[in-house]
């Protein structure tokens, strides 16, 4: 009897555990599950809600605000890395900062990150968004120095032929041709550029290339026209020392001095137009005004290589 009593009580007992260990465990999971939940968004609302959309940052490039799109396209690239649309506009951002900012240090991060920006940006964007990205990223190349001028060329071929118009476009193309040493393709693209949008620059330019392409005469009908249409001292100071330089090439003797006298009446200390009148004395055989003009040209520049092996010599 007693027996029985103190089973019906075990059984009693056991009855009345209201929770059992699993429904205890589900709950702690419950708990952790729920808690880990609310932590993450509160992490992504904090995160996510404060990303600027894509089309504040095409409102601030449109303003010409590049430091606010740079920004902007910065903080979409924080939340979403891989975003085509930001990539690009962050990488053309950097390339105006660059070509605005003065510090050569920051200039330089800037274009370097402008390339990596619009590299990335080129495999994640549709195809009919490339020529724009391959104009900017061809100009990017070709500011970085004559071991790029191959990627400019490249870039700056694709946009041309997918049809991007901008006004200084065959510009660049053309300098990057000349880089390469492909001076013809660099006269086409040049000529170009005038058509579209003249300079005297550009005069200039195309005066360089056909002294590369040895056609002496273009050289100087280019040469005269700049000094003709430049307000550009300097320009008008490198124009005639090119001119006196294609004319001692001709044994034009006379017109070579003339250029060089013309010169160093604007600038007594020119170097280039000392050494210029010393080879012209040399021709006329008077070496000994040719060797003072030449002093006076290392005067000027001592490191001007002409000048130095004239005296060496």
């Amino acid at each position: 009897m007693s027996f029985k009593r103190r089973e019906k009580k075990y059984l009693l007992t056991g009855r009345h555990q209201p929770f059992g260990s699993g429904f205890i465990f589900f709950v702690v999971f419950l708990f952790i599950a729920a808690t880990a939940l609310l932590s993450w968004q509160f992490i992504f609302k904090k995160t996510f809600s404060r990303t600027p959309r894509i089309q504040d940052v095409y409102s601030a490039w449109e303003h010409h605000d590049f430091e606010l799109a740079y920004d902007k396209a910065g903080q979409i690239l924080t939340a979403r890395p891989l975003d085509g649309e930001a990539l690009s506009m962050r990488g053309f951002s950097a390339y105006y900062l660059y070509v605005e900012q003065t510090d050569s240090n920051i200039a330089q991060q800037l274009l370097a990150e402008s390339i990596q920006n619009l590299r990335n940006a080129w495999h994640r964007v549709v195809e009919s968004e490339r020529p724009f990205i391959a104009y900017v990223l061809g100009k990017a190349y070709y500011q970085r120095g004559l071991y790029f001028a191959d990627l400019a060329s490249f870039y700056l071929e694709y946009a041309h032929n997918s049809g991007v118009a901008a006004d200084d476009l065959d510009e660049f193309r053309a300098l990057s041709f000349s880089s390469l040493g492909n001076h013809e393709a660099s006269i086409t693209a040049f000529l170009e550029a005038l058509s579209a949008k003249p300079s005297d620059l550009l005069v200039y330019s195309l005066a360089q290339s056909y002294v590369e392409m040895k056609d002496s005469e273009k050289a100087e009908q280019y040469f005269l026209e700049t000094i003709r249409i430049t307000n550009d001292e300097l320009l008008q100071l490198k124009s005639r020392n090119a001119l006196g330089l294609l004319y001692l090439n001709a044994l034009r003797i006379d017109d070579a001095h003339r250029e060089f006298a013309l010169i160093l009446e604007k600038e007594p200390n020119s170097a280039d137009a000392h050494y210029g009148l010393g080879v012209v004395y040399e021709i006329q055989g008077d070496l000994i005004r040719a060797r003072a003009e030449w002093r006076k040209a290392l005067k000027a520049d001592p490191l001007h290589g002409g000048a130095r092996l004239k005296m060496n010599s």
